[in-house]
């Protein structure tokens, strides 16, 4: 048992301990002064101590099993108010969520963890913020608001849509086209509330209304003298899921490079971001990139 700090002799020939090394410099010295434990490490053999991160190895990881998503970097709308930093809900450019997108690029990034255990449903009343970490390759630097879209994956949404809502950007639409929050890949279900009876009623697709390739709701003849404009239709379908970046757990990685490379060459590592699916992050807000108009 030792007190006061105090420590034995190692034994053998081993270093001795001394409390200068160790404890002198625990507060950190102004810039300009020599900092004596970056100088020691000079005397070290590093190159046997590293595990050298290898990008063409993570690079084929990516390119197996690497989702392919539709990237689009956030620009702040110039109609956010001074007074309250809110946007203008009729604004063209961002349809009121604050927030304009440029950029699309094609890309592949991991993404797991959709939700960490599936235990967390057994307690009850525990809700899912569906969030996903996602990792790209080191040049592909996601931002705050960015917009990740799966091209390959489907997910089913249901809404409520005004017939000729043309706040927005949805002024730009043609006529007797509408679209939904999100483009359409497949409308399963469109119903409607009839003002003679009362009752509810199933649009036909083909009869009533078509669905354009760009994921528009073109409203026929039929449909026309069916749903009057400002009529409300509850639809359901298939769409892209995409998701805002909503945090950054590695923002910035970078390592000094390994053995047989120059030391003060800094090779750049993979980026890991957190996103949430878009309609929960914003629930009453139709981001511009996701409904196609």
């Amino acid at each position: 048992m030792t007190d006061g700090g105090f420590r034995p002799p190692p034994p053998g020939n081993a270093v001795p301990f001394t409390a200068t090394r160790q404890f002198a410099n625990a507060v950190p010295g102004t810039a300009g002064d020599v900092d004596p434990i970056a100088q020691s490490n000079d005397t070290l053999p590093l190159n046997k101590l590293r595990a050298d991160f290898k990008p063409e190895e993570f690079d084929r990881v990516l390119l197996q099993h690497g989702k392919r998503i539709t990237w689009r970097k956030a620009m702040l709308c110039p109609c956010l108010r001074d007074e309250t930093q809110q946007a203008d809900l009729a604004c063209t450019d961002c349809d009121g969520s604050g927030y304009f997108y440029v950029d699309p690029l094609n890309i592949q990034a991991l993404m797991f963890a959709f939700s960490d255990s599936t235990r967390l449903y057994e307690k009850f009343g525990l809700w899912a913020s569906g969030e996903v970490a996602v990792t790209t390759q080191a040049p592909h630097r996601l931002s705050w608001r960015d917009s990740l879209e799966m091209t390959d994956d489907l997910m089913s949404y249901n809404e409520l849509l005004k017939k000729d809502n043309r706040r927005g950007r949805r002024q730009n639409l043609p006529a007797n086209t509408d679209v939904a929050r999100y483009r359409i890949s497949h409308l399963t279900k469109a119903i409607v509330k009839t003002a003679a009876s009362g009752s509810f009623a199933t649009l036909e697709q083909g009869i009533d209304f078509n669905v354009n390739d760009q994921g528009h709701i073109v409203w026929t003849t039929a449909g026309d003298a069916k749903v009057p404009a400002g009529t409300v239709v509850s639809v359901h379908y298939d769409f892209h899921p995409v998701w805002i970046v909503m945090s950054h757990p590695h923002a910035v990685r970078s390592d000094i490079k390994g053995f047989k490379e120059s030391p003060d060459k800094v090779q750049p590592l993979p980026l890991q971001a957190s996103a949430q699916l878009d309609f929960l992050t914003d629930s009453e807000t139709i981001l511009p990139v996701t409904g196609a108009c």
